[in-house]
């Protein structure tokens, strides 16, 4: 320690500070400090449904029947089950949910990741006018849950996914399922809008289809006093075989649909596979010997089908009209007169029309479960401490200047 009273010039000289000269290295610019931080604010902002949906609960709420609670028509008109009001249904949306409905599997699609060979399933939901798709992600599916048709998942709304627009325009473009009428349903809907452009008409499963003048619709129609009569090809292996059998018992052959051909040991199972594997035959007998008959027909093999016979039309809406207790086509094969189609005399009416998906649609994301979605929350909390972190350093740094 040096002297005080000893006189400057006495004094040992101290060593120069060889650093003296460096500059200090000059802060963070704010700007980049308040850009981090706003970038991991938006990314939060940005998965705040995934933080949401892992913070709720694992319960599934009960939404009971899709039809019921995702149909458009009024509750009192809606088909029998337990449905949710629509407040309930809105406070179900990005929730773990349970509902119960039949797929329409007709128009299932099979989707897969580019790259990858995982595929999984998006069909709608019948009944529910199109409004409830689900995508099932397992593949395969388990037995267990195979025998029922209840789904579980997270709820969204389908304005909410970000591949809204192209599945949409997919499905109405390339997806059609087939929707059948009851006959005196589809005649009320002609009779009360004849000659418009468009008709609304409810199917047999409850979806609304709009169909329009130039829409196809096939109508079988029961032929009087004919049955078409299958034979299993194991023990009719010809038709006259099972021709015998019909004359025997007082029967009319009227015309051979179908009979297998020669079996081909040689051919491959591809071709092998495609022979009929019945004889079919159109029949009549006369009323009085039908019903005998027919009971000895079935006794005779219990492979036997029996069915009335039936021809089908394929004509367009605009040909409709409404005729009372029937449905009258205008124009039938050229014939020039309306022909008439009795009620009672159609057994089903159908068509194919594309899958509108409606604007109000949902979709369930299946055996999607909130916990599945734990590591966003971890990513959010890193990414929001790590905002802090850098609008501290700027309040600091501006406190400094």
């Amino acid at each position: 320690m040096s002297d005080p009273l000893t006189p400057p010039a006495a004094r040992p000289e101290l060593p120069e500070d060889e650093f003296a000269g460096v500059r200090a290295r000059a802060g963070r610019h704010p700007a980049l400090a308040l850009g981090a931080a706003a970038l991991a604010l938006f990314i939060i902002f940005h998965v705040r449904a995934d933080i949401g949906y892992a913070l709720s609960s694992s319960v599934p709420i009960d939404l009971g029947d899709a039809a019921a609670t995702f149909a458009a028509a009024p509750a009192e008109a809606r088909p029998r089950g337990h449905g949710v009001s629509p407040e309930a249904l809105a406070q179900a949306a990005n929730h773990y949910v349970r509902v119960r409905g039949t797929p329409d599997r007709e128009s299932a699609l099979e989707l897969d990741t580019k790259g990858s060979w995982v595929f999984t399933q998006f069909f709608r939901i019948l009944g529910t006018g199109s409004r409830l798709f689900v995508h099932r992600r397992e593949n395969p599916l388990p037995a267990v849950r195979a025998e029922e048709d209840v789904f579980e998942g997270r709820l969204i709304r389908f304005a909410d996914l970000s591949f809204e627009a192209s599945i949409r325009e997919y499905s109405a473009t390339h997806v059609s399922a087939t929707h059948f009428f009851a006959p005196d349903g589809l005649r009320r809907a002609v009779a009360q809008a004849p000659g418009a452009a468009t008709v609304t008409v409810t199917d047999l499963a409850g979806d609304p289809v709009l169909l329009g003048p130039n829409d196809l619709l096939a109508i079988d129609v029961t032929v009087p006093e004919q049955l078409r009569i299958s034979f299993p090809a194991d023990k009719f292996r010809h038709a006259l075989e099972a021709s015998g059998e019909i004359e025997k018992r007082g029967g009319t052959v009227l015309k051979v649909v179908e009979e297998p051909g020669p079996f081909n040991p040689t051919a491959k199972p591809a071709i092998a596979a495609a022979r009929p594997d019945h004889v079919v035959l159109l029949v009549s007998f006369s009323p009085e010997k039908r019903d005998a008959a027919l009971g000895e027909l079935g006794d005779l093999d219990p492979k036997i089908e029996i069915r009335d016979a039936r021809r089908t039309l394929k004509v367009r809406l605009s040909d409709l009209r409404d005729g009372g207790d029937a449905l009258l086509v205008q124009s039938v094969e050229g014939s020039a007169a309306p022909e008439r189609l009795p009620i009672a005399d159609i057994p089903a009416i159908r068509t194919l029309a594309a899958v509108q998906i409606p604007a109000d649609a949902w979709m369930l994301l299946e055996m999607d479960h909130p916990r599945d979605h734990v590591q966003t929350v971890i990513f959010a909390g890193v990414l929001l401490a790590f905002a802090v972190i850098n609008l501290l350093g700027l309040a600091r740094g501006l406190k400094r200047s």
